[in-house]
Parts: C-alpha cells; sequence; structure tokens
C-alpha cells in the first residue's frame, strides 16, 4: 500500500502540475482569444478602410471620366467657337478691304482701344489724304467722338444724334459730307 500511496502521491502532484498547466494552458488561450478577437477587429476595421477607400476611388474615377467628358466637350466647343471666329474675321477682313477699297473708308484700333475711322478721296486735289476721327463707346454704353481731324464744326451735334439713333453707318456718311465741305 505504501507503493499505492507512492504512486497515488505521484499521481496527485501529476495531476497539480497538470492542472497549473492548464490554468496556465486557459490563460496563454485566453490572452491568445482575447488577441485572436482584436486582430479580428483589426482586420475588419482595415477591410471597412479599404472598402471605403474602393467606394471613393470608385467615385473619383467616375468624376474623373466626367470631368475628361466636360474637358473633350469643352474643347470641341471651343474648337467650333474658334472656326466660327476665324470665318467671321475672314468676312470682316473682306468686308474691311471693300470698304477701303470701294468707298475709300479705313477703320483700325487705336493703342487706347478706340476705332479710327479714315476717309479719303475727299480732297480731289490729294485724294490720298486722310480725314480721321476716332469713336469709343462710353462704360455708359454711348458713342463718344475722341479725335477729329480736321475738326468739324457740329461734330457734338452729330454724336448726339449718333447716340440718339444709334445709327453709325449715317454718321459715317455725314462726317464724309463734313469734310467735303472743308474743302
Amino acid at each position: 500500500m505504501a507503493k499505492a500511496r507512492e504512486q497515488m502521491a505521484v499521481l496527485h502532484s501529476s495531476l497539480e502540475q497538470l492542472k497549473g498547466q492548464a490554468q496556465v494552458n486557459q490563460k496563454v488561450i485566453g490572452e491568445r482569444v482575447e488577441k485572436l478577437k482584436d486582430m479580428r477587429k483589426e482586420i475588419e476595421d482595415i477591410q471597412t478602410v479599404a472598402d471605403d477607400m474602393l467606394r471613393e476611388r470608385e467615385l473619383t474615377e467616375k468624376e474623373m471620366a466626367a470631368t475628361q467628358e466636360d474637358i473633350a466637350q469643352e474643347k470641341e466647343l471651343l474648337h467650333t467657337q474658334e472656326m466660327v471666329t476665324q470665318q467671321r474675321l475672314q468676312v470682316l477682313e473682306k468686308s474691311a478691304d471693300w470698304f477701303k477699297d470701294r468707298l475709300a473708308f479705313n477703320f483700325k484700333k487705336t493703342p487706347a482701344g478706340r476705332v479710327q475711322m479714315i476717309l479719303t478721296c475727299i480732297d480731289h486735289k490729294d485724294p490720298t489724304r486722310p480725314f480721321f476721327f476716332d469713336v469709343e463707346v462710353t462704360p455708359e454704353g454711348k458713342y463718344a467722338v475722341t479725335a477729329c481731324d480736321p475738326r468739324v464744326t457740329d461734330l457734338d451735334e452729330l454724336v448726339e444724334k449718333l447716340n440718339s439713333t444709334n445709327n453709325l453707318r449715317s454718321f459715317v456718311i455725314t462726317m464724309r459730307q463734313r469734310f467735303k465741305k472743308m474743302i
């Protein structure tokens, strides 16, 4: 029996050791379970961030595509407007040449932003002699003549009539007539 007691004591000691080891293992398992829960939570958080980033990327890509489409449309519109502007410019240049060649009338933009209207073929003795006046539109939307050579005596009244009728063509014809009267 002593042997059995001794074996019992050894078994009891082994049992206590196993219980101690089981408690350590339980503690380690508990820590690992907590660590695993924390890691799962981190993975879920990372997955949420990754999903958000993917959604944001998709939205950004859609916005970029829309912006690129808008840019392409704007480029096309600008190209069309440029073509129309070029066509208008050609028509205006032809008209200006026609005025210059046929009507002895030329106009140009001055450095001050005014339009200088130059009339020739008024003086029969010197057909190339220029008669000119500068016209500008004021901020109020009214015409103003800022220079005139030679000076027309009733220029102020003519400008007043121009502003009341808004008929620049008639004004230019009247100015030619006034210049002719001076010769």
